[in-house]
């Protein structure tokens, strides 16, 4: 440590170690010990340079869980850098993924839904990921896409519902293999994913019988 750095200096070096578990080992810390005066810094390096950087970055504001939601959705509609507005939606993925059902406050679901419209087909794309990863609350949000007319976020949609356990999912899956209008890959993509659910469904069905 150098002697004019503090503990959560050295945290932030580490961040930018090359090994994910030095990493990993920093953001837990960044948490447990400096979680107020961390997050600004970590929302800073949303647009680092340095790509393993801006990664660790997006892993860490995962790990702030509810604590990051509404600061994220701040950074996200004020941003005017498609990286930035992509590793804002990249973290709300983080935080869904590792808290699985965790509600995610309004703020944090318009900006989801806003990311939908982003000029970036990057960001786009990654916003139904991050909608997949939020399973039920953002089922309409992907019903909604899964029926438009960007047919790249529309595919995006059709295989995130194939993760979420709802009866929706498959009368949503049914309605766009029967309309006529359905583009051709987007109908692709659903019967196989009509398939995938079919098989998880039997699976589920004879793990109960036995």
């Amino acid at each position: 440590m150098a002697p004019d750095s503090s503990p959560l200096d050295q945290l932030f070096e580490d961040l930018g170690h090359p090994n994910p578990y030095v990493q990993t080992e920093a953001f837990l810390a960044m948490v447990r010990h400096h979680p107020e005066a961390a997050l600004p810094r970590l929302l800073e390096l949303l647009d680092h340079q340095d790509v393993i950087r801006r990664r660790a970055a997006v892993r860490a504001l995962g790990a702030f869980s509810q604590r990051a939601m509404l600061p994220l959705a701040e950074k996200f509609l004020t941003s005017t850098d498609g990286t930035v507005r992509a590793s804002c939606v990249k973290a709300y993925a983080q935080i869904a993924s590792n808290v699985p059902g965790i509600h995610f406050p309004p703020e944090a679901m318009e900006a989801l839904q806003t990311a939908l419209q982003d000029g970036s087909p990057v960001v786009g794309i990654a916003a139904v990921m991050a909608l997949g990863q939020v399973g039920q609350q953002a089922l309409p949000v992907l019903i909604e896409v899964c029926q438009g007319t960007n047919e790249a976020q529309a595919v995006a949609a059709v295989n995130a519902l194939a993760g979420i356990d709802h009866p929706d999912v498959a009368t949503c899956l049914a309605q766009l293999a029967d309309a006529e209008n359905t583009d051709a890959y987007v109908r692709e993509s659903v019967k196989s994913v009509q398939s995938r659910v079919e098989d998880l469904q039997a699976r589920q069905s004879s793990l109960l019988v036995s």
